[in-house]
């Protein structure tokens, strides 16, 4: 019987990391996030981008959606923002307009005994508090909207049954 002894050199190996984010140079600029009240109505899945990143001023913009069933369908909300975010990290004042284009199953305003599809939009203008770090985290903000009119597919300016909503958001900064 010839026994065989192997003998393997293991190699240390060396892992070179990637150098760590520098967030001063590169700061979390995205954001997912969901908003109830707000723009959206009830609530909007939200995507915001800030394209201006200085200490004390950050211009983002902001897209939404939302579904909501009304019996049988499936009224749409589409959210476009604008915002102007004033301060240095962490807290936030926020300010900027806004319009929410929604797709609703309604009367019609121009036969009353006809239900159709509608498209209605509203103009809107948003104050609050965002909370936003530097670093990947933690997303918030709060936010008093003003919507000053809404119009319907018949151009007919409609005042608005709230004049003021409250929208409160979470999610994550990246």
């Amino acid at each position: 019987m010839i026994a065989t002894i192997s003998v393997a050199q293991i190699k240390e190996t060396e892992y070179v990391l990637e150098n760590p984010r520098d967030y001063n140079k590169d700061p979390a600029r995205t954001a997912t996030f969901l908003e109830l009240g707000g723009n959206g109505s009830l609530y909007s899945i939200n995507f915001d981008h800030i394209f201006l990143y200085r200490e004390m001023l950050k211009v983002s913009g902001r897209v939404g959606f939302a579904v909501y069933p009304n019996g049988y369908h499936l009224e749409q909300a589409y959210v476009l923002e604008n915002n102007y975010i004033l301060f240095s990290n962490p807290h936030h004042l926020e300010l900027g307009p806004g319009v929410t284009l929604q797709r609703k199953f309604q009367t019609s305003c121009r036969d009353s005994t006809q239900d159709i599809w509608e498209s209605l939009w509203y103009g809107m203008l948003r104050v609050g508090y965002r909370y936003q770090r530097q670093e990947d985290g933690l997303f918030f903000r709060i936010g008093l909207l003003g919507i000053p009119y809404k119009k319907d597919d018949c151009g007919t300016q409609i005042p608005p049954k709230n004049k003021f909503w409250l929208g409160v958001s979470i999610g994550i900064s990246y």
